[in-house]
């Protein structure tokens, strides 16, 4: 007679908390505001539509007055490896994003469905939703 085998293993649940994430990254958007390094810091992707895992980055559009000018070279001031989410930055600078709002592009359109104001000048947000020519875009908290 042949023995049946109980297995111990179990499946493991990953959970991301939300809320700590949330305000960590409000502090991280507050401070560059408050250094002078952004004029806005916005959540976009999955965290700020709702549908993220556990394994879900946080991507940020931050709004600067100046920047290097090839995009690549503009990361490395943004990231903060002290956050509790792994951080992927888009830095444009004012005249860039008002450039992509007026083609259509579809960071806008997540911007003004979706986005999350962190910190900084709301009238970012608010001139963005009048020069976009994508859609109609609803609301940005």
């Amino acid at each position: 007679m042949q023995r049946r085998s109980s297995s111990s293993a179990g499946v493991k649940f990953h959970k991301l908390d939300y809320e700590r994430v949330l305000e960590a990254l409000r502090r991280y958007a507050e401070n560059l505001v408050s250094e002078g390094r952004a004029r806005a810091v916005i959540l976009v992707g999955s965290l700020a539509r709702g549908d993220y895992t556990a394994y879900s980055d946080a991507d940020v559009i931050v709004v600067v007055d100046r920047a290097a000018e090839r995009p690549i070279d503009r990361l490395a001031e943004y990231m903060d490896p002290t956050l509790p989410i792994d951080i992927e930055p888009r830095v444009y600078t004012r005249s860039e994003i008002l450039r992509i709002a007026r083609e259509g592009r579809r960071i806008v359109d997540e911007v003004l469905r979706y986005g999350k104001l962190l910190a900084g000048d709301r009238s970012v947000v608010e001139e963005l939703r009048r020069v976009y020519k994508g859609g109609t875009g609803k609301s940005s908290s």
